[in-house]
């Protein structure tokens, strides 16, 4: 891939980005696509931020050599620790999914009761509800971290009962606050629509980043030359237990699968 093309870098802590990933190729199918999972360290939401942002530098780092046109940062925790301490140095622009949430969820609300839901690390730097506020002072948030979540999705337990009582349990604090939206802040949370959506019912629009975050991703590599359409995956922990996992939640075919170490994450690199 040495030759420049419609190429995109994108990076999770390990199958949620996948939703970002799915909405860029219903947008954009010819996009190159260079995605990390660094399941070696899922799940984000139990780190420190500070923490965080040193295994995302690291991943940029890794990605960059790729050569891509965007770099897509598909965790809100990961763009919730970038804001905290500082986006990597990088000539290449990042997209992420916490403006293009909040800017969504304001325009789906009609009431201004708006929901967040997503890891503790990202409701704890309270980097949505600054989001939506810039966009809608006047609007109400409900924050609710539900870090019981992504281990279910990275288990392939999305469709279980574990999976819709741990939705149902989360959604309580939205239907007391009367939230007419509700962002799933996390990008492994699409993955459990389903019992969102029954949880909280028709009168409430749930607000998956992914898609805005997809929008403004192939808005940037609008003047870029096609590429062919192919998805190159690196893992940091086991990259067939992520291949098994990644089918069931809607992948792309995988060109390339391999797994690769990261350095350990004690501070951010230096740029």
């Amino acid at each position: 891939m040495s030759a420049r093309s419609r190429r995109v870098a994108m990076l999770d802590s390990g199958l949620g980005g996948i939703t970002v990933l799915n909405a860029l190729r219903a947008l954009a199918p010819d996009t190159d696509v260079i995605y990390f999972a660094d399941t070696a360290n899922v799940p984000y939401g139990d780190r420190t931020l500070d923490n965080v942002a040193a295994l995302g530098a690291h991943i940029v780092e890794r990605l960059v050599q790729h050569d891509p046109g965007v770099i897509v940062v598909a965790s809100g925790t990961t763009c919730a620790a970038f804001e905290a301490h500082g986006w990597p140095s990088s000539l290449v622009p990042y997209t992420g999914v916490i403006d293009t949430g909040a800017r969504a969820a304001a325009a789906a609300s009609a009431s201004g009761r708006i929901g967040v839901i997503a890891t503790r690390g990202t409701i704890d730097s309270g980097c949505f509800e600054r989001a939506v506020h810039a966009l809608s002072p006047g609007a109400r948030v409900t924050n609710v971290a539900a870090p019981a979540l992504v281990p279910i999705v990275e288990a392939g337990e999305s469709s279980t009962e574990r999976a819709q009582a741990a939705v149902n349990a989360a959604c309580r604090a939205f239907i007391d606050a009367y939230c007419d939206a509700v962002i799933l802040g996390c990008t492994h949370f699409p993955h459990l629509r389903k019992w969102f959506a029954a949880a909280l019912g028709p009168g409430v629009q749930l607000v998956d980043p992914a898609d805005a975050c997809a929008a403004a991703t192939v808005a940037l590599l609008a003047f870029e030359p096609l590429g062919s359409g192919r998805l190159i995956c690196e893992v940091s922990g086991d990259e067939q237990v992520f291949a098994r996992y990644a089918q069931p939640l809607g992948a792309p075919r995988i060109d390339e699968l391999a797994h690769v170490e990261l350095p350990v994450a004690g501070s951010m690199p230096l740029q």
